[in-house]
């Protein structure tokens, strides 16, 4: 669209005056018609001088009348109500080629939503406007208020009315305080599932029609390419509702399957709803120490579990306790799920092959850090360098996929790292689970089996009393309402560095440190007689292999 005004152009042009053409805005003042349509009405230009001008003031080729060619399958490409709205109408089909008539310009939006609709090259075209309006009646029969193309309509779903689905389902989600939502493909259409509270449930089937333009629609958002289908995809939005002053981050996961594209999007906290470490879950002296650890001017910790234990929001929980004016904190994620004030944060890219973890971390190194996150170690390269960088003064906080702490050491060790290295630079591990936490208005009281006692390790017959949830509306039938960490800190003291150096092993690590640390089973029990979960949660969580 030029910058100019179209009566400046047109006075520019010489076919209207200022006089006239102030008296044609002052016309157009308090209606909703479009500035030619005055001009035509008060005779000041004629219908077919006007439409070259417009065609030359906005870009666009002038569609003459009688090349209209309207069969009812051109028509069913653009649903009545769409054109309506969009004051548009197909009037030819070439091939793979739509033209697409109006009195002004298409928003690239709308471009993009019809090629999508009909697969085809959508190529927008300007009409007179007596011509536009006989095409239109031609097309959807306004006066009758039907369509002559209903059957093909009734298919071809409007491309709205995925924009529309897409935000009713995040404001579902946010609703229901899922963490993920998945769009996955069937026969029948897309199925719908969110992820609350660590547990899948569906939630809506998508119709068929409307299923790749809900995909499509996730992929423009996270300026993922809508043309690619047979590649996985990452990207993110942020989605901010009409309705509601939030905003939600959204990491978007892309992967091409038999019956189309699965999506999953990954609901992720503002910063203003960022976890503070009082709020993970940890008990009061664990916090403490924790918070000790964290405040050591140098050394490695590791927060350690399986995927989807909540490593990560223990992570960036740290880094909230960290970040302060005078410290300078860079972090290497894949990907960076959370923006954070006061940070710098750096995402992989593995396709260059040039911003990985170890090669991120050199250049960190280079850029004064007084603390560093790494995202993740994977690798024996990431490892002995950030070992490194912690026995060089800086503070370095990672993670590790282990099933409990004292697994870190020999882990670690696995990857090539030395063992000096491990025994002079390791500070802590913090190993993680999340369990559920039992809905606070359905909770009543459950006396453990004989079964569950052998489990817990605890003495059969003794009675003990603990709590489930029967299901309300308050925790939509589930019984659990909400999560929450259970955490083992094992912290390096002297002894136990001496024993690494020596060479033991995990057996020998996490027997020297029994009598130090809370095991995770054990923070469990806490969890479980407090009333807080369950026991098939925790079991769940600390059962051993």
């Amino acid at each position: 669209m030029p910058r100019q005004k179209l009566g400046e152009f047109l006075v520019a042009r010489g076919v209207l005056s200022r006089v006239e053409l102030a008296a044609a805005l002052a016309a157009q003042r308090g209606s909703k018609k479009k500035l030619g349509e005055v001009l035509i009405e008060q005779g000041y230009l004629q219908e077919d001088q006007l439409t070259p001008l417009l065609g030359e003031f906005w870009g666009l080729p002038v569609f003459p009348a009688d090349e209209v060619r309207l069969t009812p399958e051109v028509a069913a490409m653009v649903p009545r109500p769409v054109a309506l709205r969009h004051g548009i109408v197909p009037v030819a089909l070439k091939e793979d080629e739509l033209f697409v008539a109006s009195c002004e310009p298409v928003t690239g939006a709308v471009l993009e939503n019809l090629r999508r609709l009909t697969g085809k090259r959508v190529h927008p075209v300007l009409m007179r406007f007596s011509a536009l309006a006989e095409v239109r009646q031609q097309a959807y029969a306004e006066n009758t208020g039907e369509t002559a193309v209903d059957a093909g309509a009734a298919v071809r779903e409007e491309p709205d009315d995925a924009i529309r689905l897409l935000d009713r389902l995040l404001v579902k989600a946010v609703a229901q305080r899922a963490s993920d939502m998945h769009l996955e493909p069937g026969d029948d259409g897309l199925r719908i599932r969110l992820r609350v509270d660590g547990t899948l449930k569906s939630v809506e089937e998508i119709p068929a029609a409307l299923a790749p333009l809900l995909v499509s629609r996730v992929k423009v958002l996270s300026n993922i390419n809508i043309a690619d289908r047979r590649s996985p995809q990452d990207g993110g939005f942020v989605f901010r509702p009409e309705e509601g002053n939030y905003s939600i981050n959204i990491r978007v996961s892309t992967l091409p399957c038999v019956k189309g594209e699965k999506g999953v999007l990954r609901l992720l906290p503002s910063q203003d709803r960022l976890l503070g470490l009082e709020e993970l879950g940890m008990e009061a002296e664990e916090q403490e120490s924790f918070r000790r650890m964290l405040d050591l001017p140098h050394g490695l910790i590791l927060v350690t579990g399986p995927t989807g234990s909540g490593k990560t929001n223990t992570l960036y929980a740290a880094l909230k306790h960290l970040r302060r004016d005078g410290v300078n904190i860079t972090t290497v994620e894949d990907p960076v799920e959370l923006q954070m004030k006061g940070i710098t944060q750096t995402q992989v890219d593995y396709s260059s092959k040039k911003l990985v973890f170890s090669s991120a971390l050199r250049a960190i190194l280079r850029q004064d850090p007084d603390i560093i996150m790494v995202g993740e170690i994977r690798d024996g390269e990431t490892a002995d360098l950030a070992l490194q960088a912690a026995l060089t003064g800086h503070m370095v906080l990672s993670t590790l996929h282990t099933n409990d702490a004292a697994s870190a050491v020999e882990r670690l060790v696995d990857m090539g790292c030395a063992r000096y290295l491990v025994n002079s630079a390791l500070r802590a591990v913090l190993a993680q689970r999340l369990v559920r936490i039992i809905c606070p208005r359905c909770r009543q009281k459950h006396t453990a089996t004989g079964d569950e006692l052998a489990a817990l390790g605890l003495a059969a017959g003794s009675g003990e009393e603990f709590h489930a949830g029967q299901g309300c509306a308050f925790c939509q039938g589930t019984g659990y309402r909400g999560r929450t960490g259970i955490f083992e800190l094992l912290v390096l003291d002297r002894e136990l560095q001496k024993l690494i150096a020596a060479g033991g092993e995990t057996v020998a690590i996490r027997e020297n440190a029994k009598d130090k640390m809370r095991t995770l089973r054990e923070d469990g029990l806490i969890k479980l007689r407090r009333g807080t979960s369950t026991v098939s949660d925790i079991l769940k969580a600390v059962k051993e292999w």
